[in-house]
């Protein structure tokens, strides 16, 4: 049929538009008819025309009732829950589950085939219906065993969806960043063998854009959601291309392209503007226009939109909507050259963050603007008890931010403490800071905020001494707020910027040494052919390395300086690895890392080095050839950087 062969290569509505004449469904059969309405229930959803798959399932359901057909029933039911869902509606939705459990089951003219299609495609729905609805532990529970199963079922797109919801589940909620991209990887994959895929193909570009944005690549997201833009356009989905262009809007907005973030955000408002609304709304559009405004002295564009706003507030009065147009008020105020001005936004932000919703992305942005405030009035006033408060919002800002698994918001507050410890000069503390959100950032996988984290723990230990120098000299605060860059890393939370990568090299190696967790070494290898040189210095970093187990280690310290030179440590019980080099830490502790990893799953080389420690002697590399390799490989070869860091 035309309407088939227009569907598989993605004229949606040209498809539609035969199969919205009930002429063409004349002398069917119900099987018949059955296939050819799906095609049309799968292209309303595909271009998110929620209210009219409604209508549509309502009456296939009715059909299937008056035939006595359970699986037409069970179909019309399926579209009936998908259009409530894709129009926000998941309470509804959610009330139809028992109904078509018990339409599946009791289905009993189908093969076992047709049976185990519709309960994948009913758990692939419970998930959506679940993680978007609230109830993300029914959305978990429903992919488990289709995703566990998924080489058993034909290629289809219930799978392609399992494999994305699942994508957005690791991401959302569980943080585990490099599964989520495992899963997007998949559905991609999949997507690519199955009929009417030109949807799925672009939404996996979505997901893909998604991810890295959650892991501060905002330049690979852009690539990913332009790509998702173009494949969208194509089949005419004017809802996804709306949620596209308010992605590509917001990007560019981090990425300082004013001009650009605007084009693309009006032009998903004037888009929204002429579909049905669902749970991607408006509102949070404007929102984003208003917000880039103020931060580019825009008053009269943020004005502008803010009546708009307004204006829809006053028509709705929903949960969402209010704190969206509370969030919008407070912002202009806080931009307001008046003092009274500056105190109402202060009194919203703190009220926003009061109120418990559901709605915490402005629940994260509020603190952050609060704690903006609080800076400022710190800075002019010196005041003890406005720096306790400051103290006291970044601590909730930090815990709002671990909870809901926004671990850029999480790692760049960490600085923001690291900042104000120094300004006390508190230089442990500083470094701790540091510490705890490099390892955070590492383990999520945000290599970008990694490496500048790093970079930013170099350059404080370089500057150790003039810290320290300062102290003495009682540097007024205005001086030491400077050289801190308090309020560039300030502007970096409140603008969202994308995150720059510094210009790291890599390390010069000199010393690598296993030592006792009592500090005394068992293998050291020198990578200076100089010997005298090696031997000079060896003395030295025995020093260092028994001071910093005791003194820096415990504190969860990893790096020291020692002169020109650089120690790194890990623990790997009953030992510490100890690396001394010259130059950039960020890529030496990529090593380091890889290096005590191996040294654990090798187990021939573990057993070795437990052996040599009960007995007490040294290591040589002539008698443990494969570490000898080990430490070519990943200390002076390339290749450990390229493929592995």
């Amino acid at each position: 049929m035309l309407a088939e062969e227009l569907f598989d290569t993605g004229n949606l509505d040209e498809a539609l538009e035969i199969l919205n004449h009930e002429s063409h469904f004349e002398g069917l059969s119900l099987q018949q008819k059955s296939h050819f309405q799906f095609l049309k229930g799968l292209i309303l959803l595909y271009l998110n025309q929620g209210e009219e798959l409604i209508n549509f399932g309502e009456i296939m359901y009715k059909e299937g009732q008056k035939c006595k057909d359970k699986l037409h029933s069970f179909d019309g039911l399926w579209f009936i829950i998908i259009g409530l869902a894709i129009s926000g509606k998941f309470e509804e939705a959610f009330n139809f589950f028992k109904e078509i459990e018990l339409v599946i089951k009791s289905i009993s003219n189908a093969s076992k085939e047709i049976i185990t299609q519709r309960k994948v495609r009913l758990s692939v729905t419970k998930a959506f219906v679940g993680l978007h609805g609230g109830n993300v532990d029914l959305g978990e529970k429903s992919l488990e065993w289709i995703l566990d199963s998924q080489e058993k079922f034909d290629k289809s797109f219930e799978i392609v969806w399992a494999n994305l919801i699942m994508a957005s589940y690791l991401m959302r909620v569980k943080s585990r960043f490099d599964l989520c991209l495992e899963h997007i990887k998949k559905a991609l994959s999949l997507a690519k063998e199955i009929k009417f895929n030109h949807f799925w193909i672009a939404l996996c570009q979505l997901y893909f854009g998604g991810y890295y944005i959650s892991i501060g690549e905002m330049d690979k997201s852009l690539k990913y959601n332009i790509k998702g833009l173009e494949l969208f356009k194509k089949i005419k989905s004017s809802f996804n291309i709306a949620i596209l262009l308010n992605n590509i809007g917001n990007l560019y907005g981090e990425m300082g392209e004013y001009e650009l973030a605007v084009e693309h955000l009006e032009e998903s408002i004037n888009l929204l503007e002429q579909i049905p609304q669902s749970f991607f709304s408006i509102e949070g559009t404007i929102e984003s226009l208003i917000t880039l405004a103020v931060e580019n002295g825009d008053k009269e564009r943020a004005q502008k939109y803010f009546h708009r706003l307004e204006n829809i507030y006053n028509q709705k009065r929903g949960d969402g909507i209010e704190f969206s147009y509370k969030f919008a008020k407070a912002l202009i105020l806080k931009t307001s050259s008046r003092i009274r001005d500056k105190a109402k936004a202060e009194d919203l932000f703190k009220e926003l963050i009061e109120t418990e919703t559901i709605f915490f992305d402005v629940i994260i942005k509020a603190h952050i603007h609060l704690c903006d405030i609080l800076l400022t009035e710190y800075r002019i006033e010196n005041n003890v008890e406005v720096l306790n408060e400051l103290n006291y919002y970044i601590s909730r800002l930090l815990d709002i931010a671990e909870k809901q698994h926004s671990y850029l918001v999480f790692c760049e507050s960490f600085i923001l403490r690291a900042k104000l410890a120094l300004i006390d000069f508190n230089m442990k503390a500083a470094r701790r800071y540091l510490t705890q959100a490099q390892k955070i950032a590492e383990s999520y996988g945000i290599k970008r905020l990694a490496m500048k984290i790093s970079y930013e723990h170099d350059e404080l230990l370089k500057q150790s001494k003039l810290w320290e120098s300062l102290k003495e000299s009682k540097m007024p605060l205005s001086e030491r707020w400077k050289l801190a860059g308090l309020n560039e890393q300030m502007v970096k939370m409140v603008k969202k910027r994308m995150i720059e990568i510094p210009k790291l090299s890599n390390e010069e190696p000199v010393l690598l040494l296993i030592v006792s967790e009592g500090g005394v070494p068992f293998f050291s290898h020198s990578f200076i052919e100089d010997k005298s040189f090696g031997s000079h210095l060896f003395g030295g970093f025995l020093s260092t390395i028994d001071y910093f187990i005791k003194e820096m280690f415990s504190e969860g310290l990893d790096r020291a300086v020692f002169g020109e030179h650089t120690l790194l440590m890990k623990s790997i019980p009953p030992f510490f690895i100890s690396y001394i080099f010259k130059g950039d830490s960020y890529y030496a502790l990529q090593k380091l890392d890889y290096f005590k990893d191996h040294l654990q799953k090798d187990e021939d080389i573990w057993k070795k080095l437990l052996r040599y420690k009960q007995v007490n002697e040294s290591i040589n590399l002539r008698d443990m050839h494969v570490l000898e390799s080990l430490i070519a490989d990943i200390f002076i070869a390339k290749s450990i950087i390229s493929s592995d860091l």
